[in-house]
């Protein structure tokens, strides 16, 4: 049997002491988040992490699938996010990017009362029956995720749901809290949306994700379609199935006045589209 050496042994005690402190050392205090940022009345503040992930995926309410286990989804280098629960979509998106923008005069922490009627309206949709279960099973699924978000391998923001949430059953108002997490994310990037555009977009899921996309770059640069692909969450099975998908979403952005124009290659998608007051800035910073 060998005999632990001297230096072994001081190795050893430095090791033992330092996990010793570790144990005695008070978690780092994360500071409550003092307020949203603003923005005009027809835009939609949204986080560049639900914009460049498949975390709110391009795809229509029957495609969804459950994720019954933690499981990290497709998203730009330095986000890394894990999902746990029923696929989010774009149109839980827009529920969500209302419920924010409701929110964004008021500190976090405070709810927000609203009627269904009033949500639906605001998003474009009908207010009959089966609008209204709609909107009870988005708030359901936001409700009820389970996210983990980490910016650069440094931080990591974890929540289960978007939303915590009571409605009254007979006058169809909710009064909703936006969780401190989700909120958090807009200390990492934010976009200002368009939300008219999403308003003309709405029964297109892969144009929605494009739009958002395309918005959270000033200049967007040509991308792989396999790499929208995956970023999007599609459905689709084939790369021709998916860029005849991309084609059509991408034409409607052109119709709606979110994109210039695109060109579609073997591999390769690029665009061209105006960049907001705020981007034009950004870009004639970065030009001198």
């Amino acid at each position: 049997m060998s005999i632990p050496t001297n230096d072994a042994l001081g190795n050893l005690d430095d090791r033992f002491q330092k996990l010793v402190a570790l144990k005695k050392s008070k978690p780092t205090k994360v500071q409550p988040l003092a307020t949203l940022p603003h923005w005009p009345a027809g835009m939609r503040g949204t986080p560049n992490a639900c914009l460049r992930s498949a975390l709110f995926a391009g795809v229509q309410g029957n495609e969804r699938i459950a994720y019954k286990k933690r499981t990290l989804l497709a998203a730009v280098e330095g986000i890394e996010v894990r999902y746990l629960g029923v696929q989010l979509n774009q149109s839980d998106l827009d529920v969500w990017m209302q419920i924010v923008h409701l929110s964004r005069t008021q500190l976090p922490g405070f709810s927000v009362t609203f009627s269904a009627h009033a949500l639906l309206m605001a998003l474009g949709r009908s207010t009959g029956k089966s609008q209204h279960e709609w909107l009870k099973e988005s708030m359901a699924r936001l409700g009820g995720a389970f996210v983990e978000i980490t910016f650069q391998g440094r931080d990591t923001f974890g929540e289960k749901g978007f939303l915590r949430y009571h409605r009254d059953e007979v006058t169809h108002r909710y009064v909703v809290e936006v969780t401190e997490s989700m909120l958090r994310l807009f200390e990492d990037g934010y976009t200002y949306i368009e939300f008219e555009q999403r308003r003309k977009l709405r029964k297109h899921p892969l144009a929605l994700w494009l739009q958002g996309f395309m918005s959270s770059h000033a200049a967007p640069y040509p991308l792989k379609i396999n790499t929208i692909h995956r970023l999007s969450g599609s459905s689709a099975t084939t790369l021709r199935d998916f860029k005849y998908r991309l084609r059509k979403a991408l034409e409607a952005l052109v119709d709606c006045g979110s994109l210039e124009s695109f060109e579609i290659g073997e591999d390769t998608v690029k665009v061209k589209k105006h960049p907001t007051a705020s981007q034009q800035r950004y870009l004639q910073g970065n030009s001198g």
